[in-house]
C-alpha cells in the first residue's frame, strides 16, 4: 500500500516535532487493511457481488454503502435490468433511509433514456417525493420529471427559446449534475430539435454552443439526428443550414471522408443513412455554389449560370454521392477570402490544383458509377467509369491537372465521340452531358 509505505518512510523525529500523535493510529489501520488482503474492489465485480446477494435473498445483509452503490449504478450498468431494479428499489423502500431514497431519484435521471426503467423508477420516486431535498423538489416541480414524458419536450421548447440559458437553468433548478445525466442528454436533444426547426439562427447558435460546451470528442449520434431529421424533405433557411453544417462537420467530421457514429433503436442504420444523405446533399450544393462563385470571380465566362442550373438538378436529387473541389493558386486565394468573410464556413475545405492556370478550378463529382470532372474556363467536362484505373480519386490534398484530364471516357458529342465536352455558348453541351450521364448511369433529370 502506497499510504503505508509513505507513513513508514516518514521520519519519527518529524512526527514528534509536528505533533502528529495520531499517525500511529493511521499506520495501524493501514497494516490491518493490508493484513486482511484488502484491495479496491472493481466496480463491475462489486455490482456482480451485490446482485448475487439479491438473487440469494440476502439483500438485508448488505451494508448501506452497497445498497447506495447499486442504486447509483442503475442506468449505467447493463447488468441491471428491470427485474434487478425492482429488487433494489424494494430493498431501498424497506430500509426507509432518506439518503437511499434520494439515490433513487438520481437513478431516475441516469436511466431516463430507458423507457421501461424510467416509468418504473418514476413511480417509485413519486411515492417518496417528500423525502427529497428542497432543491430536488423544486426541480421536479419546475420540470415535471415526475409527472410524465411530455413535460421534457415542453422544457426543451422553453430552453431553446431562452436568450440566457444559464439563468434559465438556475430558475428551473437544472444543475450541472442533472445536465450530465441521461435526463440532461434528453433535455438537450429536445431543445436542439426545436431550435433546428425554428428560423432564429442566433438562438440556434447560442443553444448549440451551450449544448456542446461540455462534450469532448465525438458526441453520440442522437445529436446529428436531432439536427437533421426535420429536414429529410424540407430545406432550412440558409443561415440555419450554415450553422448546422458547420456544427456537424466540426463535431462528427466530413461524412464523405469518415463514417459517422451509428444510431441505436429500431431502423438505426436506415435513420443514420437518411441523416448522412441530407448533410451530403447540403455540402455538395454548397461546394457547387462556391465553384460557380469562383468562376464568376476568375473568368469572363457567361456559362456559370447555365452550369449551376444544370448541376443543381442532380444535386437536389441527391444522386451526387461524392465530391471534391480542386483550386489553383488564384482560385484558392479567392475561395479563402470568401470563407473568411462568411459566418460558420470553417468546414469548407478543398484541394490544391497543380500545373494548371492560376485561376482554374475543378469540381470533381461521382454520380452513380460515373466520375465527372467539371473544369472552369475552357477546361471542359470529362468522364471516367468509377472502376477505371485512370479515374481520379476523391479527397486528395492536391491534384495535378493531368490526373483530371487523362484517360477519360470518350462520349458522344453530336455525331462523333470525344474525350471532353466543351461548354459552348449555345448550351448544346447540356444535352450531350445529360445524354452521357443517363447512358452510363441510368439517371435522368
Amino acid at each position: 500500500m502506497h499510504l503505508l509505505k509513505a507513513l513508514n518512510g516518514f521520519s519519527t523525529k518529524r512526527v514528534t516535532r509536528l505533533a502528529l500523535p495520531k499517525v500511529t493510529v493511521l499506520r495501524d489501520a493501514c497494516v490491518g487493511y493490508e493484513g486482511a488482503g484488502g484491495h479496491p474492489e472493481d466496480a463491475q465485480e462489486r455490482i456482480q457481488r451485490i446482485l448475487g446477494s439479491f438473487r440469494l435473498g440476502e439483500a438485508a445483509l448488505l451494508g448501506r454503502r452497497d445498497i447506495r452503490f447499486i442504486t447509483a449504478s442503475i442506468g449505467s450498468s447493463k447488468l441491471i435490468g428491470q427485474r434487478e431494479v425492482s429488487s433494489i428499489l424494494a430493498e431501498v423502500e424497506r430500509r426507509g433511509d432518506k439518503r437511499l431514497l434520494r439515490a433513487g431519484f438520481r437513478a431516475l435521471l441516469a436511466s431516463y433514456r430507458e423507457q421501461s426503467l424510467r416509468s418504473f423508477i418514476r413511480a417509485f420516486v413519486r411515492r417518496h417525493v417528500g423525502d427529497l431535498p428542497s432543491d430536488t423538489r423544486h426541480f421536479a416541480d419546475q420540470s415535471g420529471v415526475l409527472e410524465g414524458d411530455e413535460y421534457l419536450q415542453r422544457l426543451g421548447e422553453d430552453l431553446c427559446r431562452s436568450r440566457d440559458i444559464p439563468s434559465y437553468c438556475v430558475s428551473k433548478g437544472i444543475t450541472s449534475n442533472i445536465l450530465a445525466s441521461n435526463y440532461g442528454t434528453e433535455l438537450k436533444l429536445a431543445a436542439v430539435r426545436e431550435a433546428s426547426k425554428a428560423a432564429d439562427a442566433k438562438l440556434l447558435q447560442n443553444l448549440i454552443s451551450w449544448v456542446f460546451a461540455g462534450i469532448h470528442g465525438t458526441p453520440i449520434g442522437d445529436y446529428y439526428e436531432a439536427m437533421l431529421s426535420p429536414f429529410e424533405s424540407e430545406v432550412p433557411s440558409p443561415d440555419v443550414q450554415k450553422i448546422l453544417m458547420s456544427t456537424l462537420v466540426v463535431r462528427f467530421g466530413d461524412p464523405r471522408i469518415g463514417e459517422w457514429p451509428g444510431l441505436e433503436g429500431k431502423d438505426g442504420g436506415f435513420r443514420r443513412d437518411s441523416c448522412v444523405a441530407t448533410i451530403k446533399r447540403w455540402l455538395s450544393i454548397e461546394y457547387l455554389d462556391l465553384f460557380i462563385k469562383i468562376i464568376e470571380k476568375t473568368a469572363e465566362d457567361r456559362q456559370f449560370k447555365p452550369r449551376k442550373a444544370f448541376w443543381l438538378k442532380y444535386f437536389e436529387r441527391g444522386v451526387i454521392s461524392d465530391l471534391t473541389l480542386a483550386l489553383a493558386s488564384d482560385a484558392n486565394a479567392i475561395a479563402r477570402k470568401m470563407r473568411s468573410q462568411a459566418d460558420n464556413a470553417e468546414y469548407m475545405q478543398w484541394a490544391n490544383l497543380k500545373r494548371a492556370l492560376p485561376n482554374q478550378s475543378v469540381l470533381l463529382m461521382q454520380l452513380g458509377d460515373l466520375i465527372i470532372a467539371e473544369w472552369s474556363h475552357s477546361g471542359a467536362m470529362q468522364f471516367w467509369k468509377a472502376d477505371s484505373k485512370t479515374a481520379p480519386e476523391f479527397h486528395s490534398k492536391e491534384y495535378f491537372s493531368s490526373a483530371l484530364r487523362n484517360g477519360s471516357l470518350k462520349i458522344k458529342v453530336g455525331n462523333e465521340f470525344r474525350d471532353a465536352l466543351i461548354h459552348y455558348e449555345n448550351q448544346q453541351w447540356m444535352t450531350w452531358a445529360r445524354d452521357a450521364i443517363e447512358y452510363h448511369t441510368g439517371v435522368s433529370v
